[in-house]
């Protein structure tokens, strides 16, 4: 378990690093809807709920389709502004593509399926948790998402069955929702969950558009060494083995946000953000500028 656990450790810092780097040097172009409010955060935790019950209840088929679907959408998002609008098509396709075939031919659990899936994953990771921190997300709209998302984990993961039997259903297809490794026997898998990575990447990103570049890098490695916490307590035996990161995590983000908060007083909007950090001339697009 130590060498998958390595693997995944190593993706979630390239995801959380990854995004830090995209969002002063690449911004979405048009992102396809307003400023993100809190009534925005509802309707995406309604969704998280509602999404893996219903994945238990479709077909495999269905599933890989709509998952082909947001992975592709994602995809799009993330890489227009890095690779320009024609070859993006190409570029996207080749990625579900590869996911695809490499999933149906030497199967999911094979290292080179891995590989090809985990980075793939990380890329919608950056894509959207750039997306909503530039389509001006409010850092207390991402505290109070953590913080539902946590109670939400707790139980469904400690009181119920339906994260582990998601799981391992996902775990059975192509493009699936998860950054893992080892995944030939139960023994040395580790998997973390694509929400997990969501909030630990996009968290830093709305509190540096809130309260500075120091309160951001301040977040980014908080979360990551309260990860790193979580990945060793597991490696020791200290917790178990089906833990939902958020239960440690979310209280993290809840507390560093009132310490900004009450330290700095109202976050910052987005004008006063540009204005304290202009943007190099080489970015594409400026960000949105919600108030």
């Amino acid at each position: 378990m130590i060498q998958s656990m390595l693997v995944v450790a190593a993706f979630t810092l390239l995801a959380t690093v990854g995004s830090w780097w995209y969002f002063r040097r690449h911004h979405i172009a048009r992102p396809p809807f307003g400023v993100i409010n809190l009534a925005d955060v509802m309707v995406a935790m309604a969704g998280l709920v509602l999404i893996p019950l219903l994945y238990m209840k479709l077909p495999i088929a269905v599933v890989v389709i709509l998952l082909a679907l947001l992975t592709i959408g994602a995809l799009q998002v993330a890489l227009e502004p890095v690779v320009g609008r024609r070859p993006l098509w190409t570029v996207c396709l080749a990625l579900i593509a590869a996911d695809l075939v490499l999933g149906l031919t030497v199967g999911v659990r094979n290292e080179a399926f891995l590989l090809t899936n985990d980075a793939i994953m990380v890329i919608v990771v950056i894509g959207v948790a750039n997306l909503w921190a530039q389509s001006g997300l409010k850092a207390a709209h991402a505290a109070v998402f953590a913080a539902v998302l946590t109670g939400y984990d707790a139980l469904v993961t400690w009181q119920f069955s339906v994260t582990l039997q998601l799981f391992v259903k996902l775990t059975k297809l192509p493009l699936f929702p998860l950054v893992g490794w080892g995944l030939e026997e139960v023994p040395t898998s580790f998997l973390i969950g694509l929400g997990d990575l969501l909030l630990l990447s996009l968290f830093p990103l709305v509190m540096r558009k809130a309260y500075g570049r120091t309160a951001g890098l301040s977040v980014l490695l908080t979360g990551l060494a309260t990860t790193a916490l979580i990945f060793v307590l597991i490696a020791r035996d200290t917790i178990g083995h089906t833990i939902p990161v958020m239960v440690f995590l979310g209280p993290v983000i809840v507390a560093q946000y009132l310490y900004w908060r009450l330290t700095r007083g109202v976050e910052r909007p987005t004008r006063q953000y540009l204005r304290a950090e202009p943007l190099t001339p080489r970015t594409l697009n400026p960000i949105s500028e919600g108030r």
